[in-house]
């Protein structure tokens, strides 16, 4: 009789041996994963941001149950003594209880406040009610004007909603006026009285006056839509002509009877809206029409009055975004002169950067060159001078200090890696740069221009806050950090890495993630979380230890992200790059990069995932379809398809219309390549997107079931572009549950199946 076998019981044994420290290295990284969701990792102690008052000093405010103290901070010193006066906080008390009736010992239950009137008063809110106190006469006035609650119409019209001149409304520079939009034409109330007048007629749901439409706040950064004169006595402002624009339906299908929206919704090669401008007089009501040559082929943006009132500027812009007018309107006549013009070769790119001075002269950003500079013009469109030169691009003026002369601005070092602040006086001399360690700076230059506060880190170093002279000397630090907690967790640091563009010359910045504790002998699936669009690089020296990709890569993988060309602050030609040819160039880089990284023998290629949203889950969608061989799973959300379906302005900037460019529309699209789809593809979307639309989902959906292809798909109701509340957790696990399942992360901690066999 053959004797019993042991060894399947022996068997068992040794996979226990094995499963168990795989199953403790897994419990770690997840470990990891949660606990670098704890912002307490790194302590900062001290202030990161100050609040500037007029003199160059900073405020310092702290609630003290119901109410707020106020101290002045000496910016040299530290030095610390209450803002308000004994006498001007009696005088706000006495003036707030007469007011309003409700008695106060100290002052008003305010939080924030504004200096205003060129600093001879403060304006705040209390109790919603808004105030504006004179320090010379210690008057407080209530200032009147009515309250509103937008209408549903306005669901979902531009970021940052609560906060816009549509929903808060603008006072007239000495606050005797107060104006906003209600309805779709502009009423004007009178602060001391309360009587409220309409200003502008004829508005309507198609013919708005002083109300954006959706695209210019989404594409162009235009959310106001009207500007005071200097003297208070005029409005100029913007009317949008949407009635041959497309309106895109939208369905809110929660409720048992749907709500339809129907969003007007220009898309690429299709009707813009022509918008105009006019000025109207707040005493008379009568509007004067600048004479803009408008049409649905010109974009009118960036209204601004010159400081002594005598005209309006503004800015034109052509369909093809190449051309950009400066021009100056009458407001008595409309009539309309330009003061300069800017060309080029792919698009001008829309910037905040004028700046007028009191002396009839302004500053003007041009990429003309090929970098941003700064150039100093005269009013009549005389260029006096460039402020700035050289292989390297500004970023925004951040201040001018008119007094004593000097220009403060962002710029740009190091292949974007670096930020800096500089300064320039405006005679052309003295150029600084004020800032200097290589790495990431924030700055903050006080109004009276002797100071600015630096926050810096870098990729070796968490952030610290310094306050500076003008001339960049350290005067003290205000904030450090510690990472005590952090570096008891031994993580890795980010690799910053250079790879070759897809043209085999350009240098590109990357980013490496690894796991702790990694095992160089271990080959990890790597995924890449990527954006890719025209916008403002995501590598840059920057400390990184709490990354998002950080906490990602603690699951076992290996985590990469790349700026490809068609990104900014690398010059016009490496932007320009992917002009006409967006999903082609971009995504080239995208592929390039990861091959070349894979070639180590810690990351496995076989194994590549790929992530993003909107222009990132565009990237994803065709990394899967284009590039199957290099990317195997990926998981897209909101995504573009086909440029077909996104709105003018932004995608006519950089692929012109689809009539003047399909070969560039049908290479920059999906939907022909959904028969490559050899890998795993998860397409997530909010059903009321008014962004990128939901149809482009469905689209590519119909195009892979054509092609017989299985894929997954999750549809969040009821959300917009940005997935929120319960969703954004659920699509957040949901990716990563994806990735898990599909890609077979190494747990952490290193080659355990070897060390249990030992």
């Amino acid at each position: 009789m053959k004797k019993p076998s042991f060894r399947p019981a022996l068997f068992g044994i040794a996979a226990l041996m094995i499963v168990a420290p795989l199953a403790q290295a897994q419990v770690r990284g997840e470990a990891l994963y949660e606990r670098l969701g704890d912002r307490g990792l790194v302590q900062t102690d001290g202030t990161t941001r100050v609040t500037w008052l007029p003199n160059g000093d900073f405020l310092d405010a702290e609630r003290v149950g119901a109410s707020t103290t106020f101290a002045r901070v000496d910016a040299r010193s530290g030095d610390r003594e209450p803002l308000f006066d004994d006498a001007t906080v009696r005088a706000m008390a006495d003036e707030y209880s007469r007011l309003t009736g409700s008695s106060v010992s100290g002052l008003p239950p305010f939080r924030t406040f504004e200096y205003v009137l060129d600093g001879e008063a403060i304006f705040f809110t209390a109790e919603e009610a808004d105030f504006l106190y004179r320090f010379r006469s210690r008057r407080l006035t209530k200032l009147e004007r009515p309250h509103w609650e937008l209408p549903l119409s306005a669901d979902g019209l531009m970021r940052g909603l609560a906060n816009s001149q549509l929903a808060r409304g603008t006072y007239s520079p000495d606050y005797s006026r107060f104006a906003r939009v209600k309805d779709y034409d502009i009423h004007v109330t009178n602060t001391t009285t309360g009587e409220e007048r309409q200003v502008t007629w004829g508005g309507s749901e198609e013919v708005m006056n002083g109300r954006p439409d959706w695209l210019y706040p989404e594409e162009l950064g235009q959310s106001i839509g009207f500007w005071w004169s200097p003297d208070n006595s005029k409005i100029a402002y913007l009317q949008f002509d949407v009635r041959e624009v497309y309106q895109y339906p939208i369905v809110h299908d929660l409720d048992a009877e749907a709500r339809l929206e129907e969003q007007r919704y220009s898309k690429a090669g299709e009707t813009n809206p022509t918008v105009k401008l006019f000025v109207v007089d707040v005493e008379n009501g009568e509007s004067v029409e600048v004479d803009t040559h408008s049409s649905d082929q010109v974009y009118i943006v960036r209204g601004a009055w010159l400081p002594d009132g005598s005209e309006v500027t503004f800015q034109r812009l052509n369909r093809h975004q190449n051309r950009l007018e400066l021009m100056a309107a009458n407001p008595s006549t409309g009539s309309v002169r330009t003061i300069l013009t800017e060309v080029d070769d792919a698009f001008v790119t829309l910037t905040r950067d004028l700046t007028f001075l009191d002396d009839g002269q302004f500053l003007w950003t041009s990429e003309r060159t090929g970098w941003r500079h700064i150039y100093l013009y005269d009013v009549d469109g005389t260029m006096v001078r460039p402020l700035t030169e050289g292989a390297w691009p500004v970023g925004s003026i951040s201040r001018v200090d008119r007094d004593g002369g000097w220009a403060y601005f962002t710029g740009f070092a190091n292949n974007a890696l670096e930020s800096h602040l500089f300064r320039v006086k405006l005679d052309g001399s003295g150029f600084q740069k004020l800032t200097v360690e290589p790495g990431t700076h924030s700055a903050s230059v006080d109004p009276s221009g002797a100071y600015f506060t630096d926050t810096f880190s870098s990729l070796t170093q968490a952030s610290t806050t310094t306050l500076r002279r003008a001339d960049g000397r350290a005067v003290r630090t205000l904030a450090t950090s510690s990472t005590e907690g952090l570096d008891a967790l031994r993580l890795e640091a980010p690799e910053l890495v250079t790879v070759t563009a897809a043209d085999g010359v350009t240098p590109l910045n990357g980013l490496l993630f690894k796991p702790a504790g990694y095992d160089p002998s271990i080959a990890y699936p790597m995924i890449v979380t990527v954006y890719g669009g025209p916008s403002g690089p995501r590598i840059r020296n920057t400390y990184q230890m709490m990354a998002g990709e950080q906490r990602l890569a603690q699951l076992g993988y290996m985590v990469w992200k790349m700026d490809n060309r068609g990104t900014g602050n690398r010059g016009k030609a490496f932007q320009a790059a992917t002009y006409l040819k967006l999903g082609q160039v971009d995504l080239a880089d995208q592929a390039a990069g990861v091959r070349q990284i894979t070639s180590r023998p810690y990351i496995d290629g076989s194994r590549v995932g790929i992530y993003g949203g909107s222009y990132g889950g565009y990237m994803t969608a065709m990394a899967l379809l284009k590039e199957p061989e290099v990317f195997h799973v990926g998981v897209a959300g909101s995504s573009v398809t086909d440029w077909r379906n996104y709105d003018t302005a932004y995608t006519e900037r950089y692929m012109r219309t689809p009539q003047e460019n399909p070969d560039g529309y049908e290479k920059g699209s999906a939907l022909p390549y959904a028969g490559n789809l050899t890998g795993k593809l998860l397409m997530t979307h909010g059903s009321t997107d008014n962004n990128v639309h939901p149809g482009n989902t469905m689209q590519l959906v119909e195009a892979l079931i054509g092609a017989g292809k299985t894929f997954d798909l999750m549809i969040y109701p009821q959300q917009r572009h940005g997935i929120g509340g319960a969703g954004r957790q659920h699509v957040t696990q949901l990716r990563l549950d994806y990735f898990r399942r599909h890609l077979h992360p190494q747990p952490v901690g290193g080659n355990l199946v070897q060390d249990a066999s030992q």
